[in-house]
């Protein structure tokens, strides 16, 4: 099924009779806190980069958290106008943009394999460390995982954008696999050339950068000016993550808003006249990721611990669906088409058959349980109370809410997700 709702689409379709639109509005709810999240924590990325590049030239420059977040207003500001007024050449600018993330690629590769130190491969492959005072490198690797898993998320942004693809039911899950595939082989080779590139890790944690990859940059450059050129190339992108983070995250809450299952319902799903653009979904992602950046002002610890719910809440949300439909499986409620009563469900053009996706599906499944649960968990064994990693309390308080705004509320008027039904004439 290919629509805009993505996850809490599936919830709704899988989930028993009884339960259905309970388990698709929690998915829809968790959905949305994770795609707020995602313009926040690009533009945040992308300011903070380009803070530490004018510190790097200013010597004297002493960073402030106000001067972040105002950066992030500036990049959400030129976001929302290429994804409103402008928005007539955002499929172009994504094509440039992906043009640009490859070139970049190379720009980055060929430099630090060029010019860098080299490392011997037992201190890339063998050697592990444990800097968070765990019992072993397992259980480290495992709290450690939620830098790895990072790069996923957000993979569903491509399905919040299906009812403007045609033929999405075969073109979305393809996009979402080539773009698993490029970019993890892409993402393979950096990762080897700058572990071979890095140097030595204790000082890179000692530098006073705020991205480490920076010092790295110009360890190996030996030149603070290329450092800087290929670090803003980084914080571009990261900009640009953001505006499809607007795109996606904005049409995820107009379709939810289309169901009746927001308070403001009627102003939110309304479409721009002109640009056809959903502009009001749009101005309440981008207000809420401004406010979000508010918190840097104060400190980045507590803004870094409110970002640390994308994971969880992404990963969540992947939970619901990858389990009813497991479900489903195991009880052989989903057919062939053709097969089975016209009220019963029927897979589509894309799927993993058989046994093989039956474990995919189990496979997944763990894989997102284990993501969440040591998603809560803080770096550092015996952390202090600045350390704590308090985004359990947060993810709690959400979910808390989320219950008692449904069953006081949403219930009433939430009647599921809306279907598309084709009449045939006999």
């Amino acid at each position: 099924v290919s629509k805009a709702g993505g996850q809490y689409h599936w919830a709704s379709i899988l989930a028993p009779k009884s339960s259905t639109r309970f388990f698709s509005h929690i998915t829809g709810s968790i959905c949305i806190i994770a795609w707020t999240a995602v313009p926040t924590g690009a533009v945040y990325a992308a300011g903070s980069i380009f803070q530490n590049c004018f510190a790097m030239t200013h010597p004297s420059y002493e960073p402030k958290g106000w001067h972040v977040t105002l950066i992030m207003w500036a990049l959400l500001l030129i976001c929302t106008v290429l994804n409103t007024w402008l928005g007539m050449i955002l499929p172009v600018l994504e094509v440039f943009i992906g043009i640009a993330h490859v070139l970049g690629f190379f720009a980055v590769l060929i430099p630090i394999i060029y010019l860098g130190p080299r490392a011997d491969a037992r201190s890339v492959f063998i050697q592990t460390y444990n800097l968070g005072g765990w019992r072993d490198v397992t259980l480290a690797t495992l709290v450690g995982l939620k830098g790895t898993v990072a790069v996923f998320l957000g993979t569903d942004g491509v399905v919040h954008m299906a009812e403007e693809v045609a033929n999405s039911s075969v073109v979305v899950p393809h996009s979402m696999l080539f773009a698993i595939a490029i970019n993890g082989v892409l993402g393979f080779a950096m990762l080897i050339a700058f572990l071979f590139t890095a140097g030595d890790f204790q000082t890179i944690l000692k530098s006073q950068a705020t991205f480490p990859v920076m010092h790295i940059l110009e360890n190996s450059t030996k030149s603070k000016g290329a450092s800087i050129v290929l670090s803003s190339m980084m914080a571009i992108m990261q900009a640009c993550a953001g505006l499809g983070g607007i795109s996606s995250g904005s049409r995820m809450l107009w379709a939810f808003s289309r169901e009746r299952a927001l308070p403001g319902w009627r102003w939110i799903h309304k479409l721009d006249r002109r640009t056809t653009v959903p502009f009001h979904s749009i101005c309440i992602i981008v207000i809420a990721a401004g406010l979000i950046g508010l918190i840097n002002i104060g400190s980045s610890i507590v803004l870094n611990i409110v970002l640390s719910l994308l994971m969880e809440a992404f990963f969540f949300s992947y939970i619901i669906p990858l389990s009813l439909l497991l479900y489903r499986r195991v009880r052989g409620d989903i057919f062939e088409p053709g097969q089975g009563s016209n009220q019963g469900l029927t897979w589509g053009p894309f799927r993993v058959k058989g046994v093989w996706g039956t474990l995919n599906n189990i496979f997944s499944l763990a894989f997102a349980c284990i993501v969440v649960i040591f998603g809560f968990w803080p770096a550092e064994n015996h952390p202090t109370p600045a350390k704590m990693n308090y985004s359990v309390a947060i993810f709690g308080g959400a979910i808390i809410f989320e219950m008692v705004y449904y069953f006081g509320w949403a219930r009433k008027y939430y009647l599921g997700p809306v279907m598309e039904v084709q009449s045939v004439e006999r």
